[in-house]
């Protein structure tokens, strides 16, 4: 069996950011208090981490973080997400949900996963969108109102 070399998460991606729309309606329901990984030119959240994996102990007093991980550090990034907030919500490519990313970290320790309908244009990139659908992950925290898709309950 050939298994996936995670060729698809290139350093080129990581600067893709979230849609502004897509985050409103997320940040409606949310009220996110922490942008896990950002910069100051595309922080999402008034308190937000360039550096995340050297975050610890602020945390546990903040609200629902978000993230949108680099992609050539996402696996190291989600392991962090699930060991170091309470509450949460991502975005992530999901067409290879095979990957050991997947199977080893998010769908062990998600709460609910959310396939949004048609495909997220991401910010920052050139080009027409995305050419992999993404999805929408949760962490101790209700489902989306305001975004539609398929849903997947994962750790209740």
């Amino acid at each position: 069996m050939k298994g996936n070399d995670g060729s698809g998460n290139m350093p080129e991606r990581d600067e893709w950011q979230t849609p502004q729309e897509l985050f409103d309606k997320l940040n409606k329901q949310y009220n996110f208090s922490f942008d896990c990984c950002a910069t100051k030119e595309n922080k999402k959240c008034h308190y937000y981490s360039s550096d995340f994996l050297k975050i610890i102990s602020t945390l546990s007093v903040m609200n629902v973080a978000w993230m949108n991980p680099p992609f050539s550090k996402a696996y190291k990034m989600f392991e962090h997400f699930f060991e170091s907030v309470q509450q949460g919500v991502s975005i992530y490519r999901c067409d290879n949900m095979e990957t050991k990313l997947w199977q080893d970290v998010i769908l062990i320790n998600a709460t609910w996963i959310l396939i949004p309908k048609g495909r997220i244009c991401y910010e920052g990139f050139e080009g027409k969108g995305s050419r992999f659908p993404s999805a929408l992950i949760g962490f101790n925290v209700t489902v989306p109102e305001y975004v539609s898709g398929s849903l997947l309950m994962v750790n209740k």
